[in-house]
């Protein structure tokens, strides 16, 4: 590409709300790295990873040493100094007009601003600082509750000027691990804090893990939740059967699952409703289709679980149709089924919600932008497990999504 080419492109690129970064603005702000010796140290050092065991046994009321949050405040600084600072590195490494894009800009920013204010944080030595470090914590979560909808949208602004699809999904892959470990660690820290100043002994969870965590009675949550979306967009709901073979609670992060199984449904439910009303061409019929076979439903979620391999599955089976297209397209970043063209109007400013966002605790739109399944493929893989999908044309889909056990031995996750 040529010199003028690039100044042309990267002077459309840069436009947001009638505002325009200068060039050298741009590059000013994409070279910092360099010169900024602190945030070079850190994103050299390795991640120090934390396990769900540890993390479980640490909270224990039967722990020889009792929690201390001044030290647990200190580690997680630490942590997120070291994970913010490989935050920004992914950010360094895009090519240099996505890097410009001003969505993706902003949000190199946001890590920016939050590396500074940790690395100025005093230490954290006493009872104040442990206080002050908690409201901290709260307004980095409250400020950046909407990091995976800005990364959708500004990775679909700068695609064509990504070299090549890889590019784009190895920098979505490692910014989403990273900003969810650091969710995870600080959501553990923040009830951590919050169960100890209540002074109020609670057996149900460790942190942020729920301690007699049912996959079964979440599921079922969930399939309510869809149900009244699912509602409220079609004015039908498709019947969904639950079998479980799970009926001891575990040790988990329930956030993670409700996620997952919340974007599963909502495709499988859609998948159901859009077949049948083609091939019935009235709602109307596909309503009496659903009704006559409530005793034999068209989408089934069974639940098991492997002690042996340390695994639990939730499989989704529909016979919604299935999905036309090769199932390594569906896993891709912003691939997502037709929606007329008045639904796209309607939902432009809808993205995948993210867990614990107490401003957006369930997306109410039936559609996405095609972030869903990936970022349910990569949370998946995240803890020790996957997500795989096999369907038949015209018949169905089924989805299987495999997590690994947190509380055992082993430490094959690692947050």
């Amino acid at each position: 590409m040529s010199y003028y080419r690039c100044l042309s492109t990267l002077g459309k690129a840069v436009k947001k709300n009638s505002q325009e970064h200068t060039f050298s603005e741009v590059v000013k702000k994409l070279s910092r790295f360099s010169s900024h010796d602190e945030l070079i140290e850190y994103s050299q050092r390795p991640i120090d990873h934390c396990y769900g065991n540890r993390m479980i046994e640490a909270c224990s009321p039967h722990h020889s040493t009792p929690i201390c949050l001044i030290k647990t405040a200190a580690d997680l600084h630490e942590q997120l100094l070291v994970r913010v600072a490989h935050c920004i590195c992914h950010f360094q490494y895009l090519p240099f007009l996505p890097a410009a894009n001003p969505i993706l800009l902003s949000i190199n920013e946001r890590y920016w601003k939050l590396f500074e204010k940790l690395a100025h944080f005093s230490t954290i030595k006493s009872e104040a600082d442990e206080e002050n470090f908690f409201e901290l914590i709260n307004l980095f979560k409250i400020q950046n509750n909407d990091i995976i909808g800005q990364l959708s949208s500004g990775c679909r602004e700068a695609a064509k000027y990504f070299k090549t699809y890889d590019i784009m999904k190895t920098f979505l892959d490692n910014v989403l691990q990273t900003r969810l470990s650091m969710r995870l660690l600080s959501e553990h820290y923040r009830e951590l804090h919050k169960q100890q100043k209540e002074q109020k002994p609670n057996d149900q969870w460790r942190g942020a893990i729920c301690m007699n965590f049912s996959p079964a009675k979440l599921v079922q949550q969930c399939i309510a939740d869809v149900s009244s979306v699912c509602f409220e967009t079609y004015g039908v709901v498709p019947p969904v059967h639950v079998e479980n073979h799970l009926h001891q609670p575990i040790p988990y992060f329930p956030d993670i699952v409700e996620y997952i199984v919340r974007e599963l449904l909502k495709n499988s439910m859609r998948a159901l409703v859009e077949y049948h009303t083609v091939l019935f061409n009235d709602l109307t019929h596909v309503k009496t289709f659903f009704e006559d076979h409530r005793q034999d439903p068209l989408c089934k979620v069974l639940i098991s679980a492997d002690p042996e391999d340390e695994h639990f599955t939730i499989s989704i089976q529909d016979r919604g149709g299935g999905v036309d297209e090769p199932i390594e397209n569906i896993f891709q970043y912003q691939f997502t089924g037709e929606i007329a063209k008045e639904e796209k109007e309607h939902n432009s400013t809808y993205f995948p919600y993210s867990f614990h966002d107490p401003t957006i605790q369930f997306s109410k739109r039936m559609y996405g932008y095609g972030f869903g399944l990936p970022i349910c493929s990569l949370y998946a893989q995240f803890f020790g497990g996957s997500l795989t999908l096999a369907q038949v044309p015209r018949i169905g889909t089924d989805v299987y999504l495999r997590l690994g056990f947190i509380h055992t031995d082993s430490e094959r996750i690692k947050i």
